[in-house]
C-alpha cells in the first residue's frame, strides 16, 4: 500500500511526538544506544578504549553498550562538551549496566572501579578533580562495594565516604542514579531505586571540604576503568538506558530482550 507524501508527513510528525513525549522532562541526553550500529558509539561521543554497541545484550530492545574486558585501564565514551556545559552546576544522571560472571578477581588487597565519572575545577583547591559519580571497590572475596570518591592532583589525597553495605554482581541489569548540586554542595546515589544513604553528602552552599562538587563538569564519561590490575582477561561489561538531565529521570521498562 502507498502513502501519499502527506499522510507520510503527519505520520512522521505524530511518530516524533511519540518519541518526544516519551522522552524524561528535562533531558539534556538520552541513550538507548538502539540506532547505533553493533561496533560503533553513538554520535556526539567519544571514545576511549575497547568499547563499542553490541547487539543482542540489552535492558531495553535489542542494543547495548560493550565494554571488552582488559586486565587495567579505562574503556569509556565522553559526551559532547556542549551537552555537558547544557548540565550546569546540577544535573541527576541515569544508567543500567551488567557484569560478565563469574568476574574475574583482584590481583592485589582490592579493585577501584568506575563506571561514571567527571572532571571538573576544584571550589576548594582551584584545581582539577575527578569526580567519580558511581565507582566501587571490589575485593577478593567477590564482594563490593559503592562509594562517593573524588581524586585530586599534586599528591592531594583521594577521598569520599564508602558505603557500609557490601554487594554481589549477579547477571541481572542493576541501575544507578546520582544527583549533584555545586550550589547546595550535594551527592545523592541511588540502586535500583534505593537511595545508598551512607555515601550521601550533604554539605550545604560554601561546604566544600570531603566533597568538592565543581561549579560546572568539563567531562562526563560512562564506561568502565578499573585502576587495579583483574585475573584472566578483566572484566565485560555492559551498559544501557543512560541519560542525564536537570530532573530525576526513573526506571526504564525492561523488554525481553536481556541476555
Amino acid at each position: 500500500m502507498k502513502i501519499s507524501f502527506a499522510a507520510a508527513v503527519v505520520l512522521s510528525i505524530v511518530v516524533s511526538g511519540c518519541a518526544a513525549m516519551n522522552q524524561p522532562p528535562g533531558v539534556i541526553v538520552s541513550e538507548d544506544f538502539e540506532s547505533t550500529a553493533a561496533g560503533a558509539i553513538p554520535a556526539g561521543f567519544t571514545k576511549t578504549g575497547d568499547i563499542g554497541v553490541e547487539e543482542g545484550v540489552a535492558h531495553s530492545g535489542t542494543h547495548a553498550l560493550r565494554i571488552e574486558p582488559a586486565v587495567r585501564g579505562g574503556r569509556y565514551i565522553s559526551l559532547d562538551p556542549d551537552k555537558v556545559a547544557a548540565l550546569g552546576g546540577e544535573h541527576w544522571g541515569r544508567l543500567y549496566y551488567k557484569v560478565k560472571t563469574p568476574t574475574p578477581m583482584p590481583t592485589g588487597r582490592l579493585i577501584h572501579a568506575t563506571f561514571v565519572d567527571g572532571k571538573g575545577i576544584s571550589p576548594l583547591a582551584n584545581d582539577l578533580i575527578d569526580v567519580r559519580l558511581a565507582t566501587l571497590l571490589f575485593y577478593p572475596s567477590g564482594d563490593f562495594k559503592y562509594f562517593y570518591n573524588v581524586q585530586p592532583p599534586n599528591g592531594r589525597k583521594e577521598f569520599g565516604p564508602q558505603s557500609a553495605t557490601m554487594q554481589k554482581f549477579t547477571d541481572d541489569w542493576t541501575l544507578l542514579e546520582w544527583h549533584v548540586d555545586a550550589a547546595t554542595q550535594t551527592y545523592v546515589f541511588f540502586v535500583n531505586g534505593t537511595e545508598v544513604a551512607d555515601i550521601g553528602q550533604h554539605k550545604g552552599a560554601g561546604n566544600y571540604e570531603g566533597i568538592e562538587i565543581p561549579a560546572a563538569f568539563q567531562t562526563l564519561s560512562i564506561g568502565f576503568t578499573n585502576y587495579q590490575p583483574a585475573t584472566g582477561e578483566g572484566f565485560t561489561v555492559w551498559i544501557d538506558d543512560f541519560a542525564v538531565g536537570k530532573q530525576r529521570l526513573g526506571p526504564v521498562p525492561a523488554t525481553a530482550a536481556r541476555k
